[in-house]
């Protein structure tokens, strides 16, 4: 049995002071023995770490608690020991960098799909898919005939948006590997 977990997890989430809760986070992290890559920004957190399974489930029970954290989803996968080797929490202008933030994913955003859901729209004539991951992601796997975009980052997204505008008619359904890549809607 395996003793570690990897979490894999993001929230749009007013933070007031991103700094302070830096800080603090940071403390949490180091008390529970968490390593990975944290992003804070005032618009919320995103993170992957590892550590100990009975850790892991009690930073997952501290970030749930927070009403600022409830609807949080972590992914998470068992692992045979830490998969980092330091601890990074940085505080940035946005939890992924997209230079969309003048678009706020808690007021407008996409309509979260279950994967019935995808199955049954993805192949209808009236759908576009539009696989935005980046190309390594790419070269994992891929649905057949989705509309895709070269990405080397999240930040030539806002570049490529006039790109669509032949499928403006038609519902475009992004995809992504852990989500937060399609929260911010594509603007038309």
């Amino acid at each position: 049995m395996k003793q570690y977990n990897i979490l894999l997890y993001y929230c749009y989430t007013p933070i007031e002071d991103p700094e302070q809760f830096r800080f603090e986070h940071h403390l949490l992290c180091l008390e529970l023995n968490l390593l990975g890559r944290i992003i804070i920004a005032a618009e919320g957190i995103n993170g992957t770490v590892s550590g100990l399974k009975e850790n892991c489930e009690k930073y997952m029970q501290i970030l749930k608690s927070d009403p600022k954290f409830s609807a949080i989803d972590f992914k998470a996968e068992e692992y045979d020991k830490h998969a980092f080797q330091k601890l990074h929490i940085r505080v940035k202008p946005e939890i992924v960098h997209s230079d969309l933030n003048h678009i706020d994913p808690t007021v407008q955003t996409g309509i979260h799909l279950a994967p019935e859901e995808f199955r049954q729209l993805k192949d209808q004539d009236d759908v576009v898919l539009l696989d935005v991951r980046s190309n390594y992601e790419h070269h994992v796997g891929k649905f057949k005939m989705p509309l895709r975009w070269t990405l080397k980052t999240s930040g030539i997204f806002p570049d490529k948006v006039s790109d669509l505008e032949p499928y403006k008619d038609k519902k475009v359904i992004t995809y992504c590997t852990g989500g937060i890549k399609c929260e911010r809607p594509v603007p038309f």
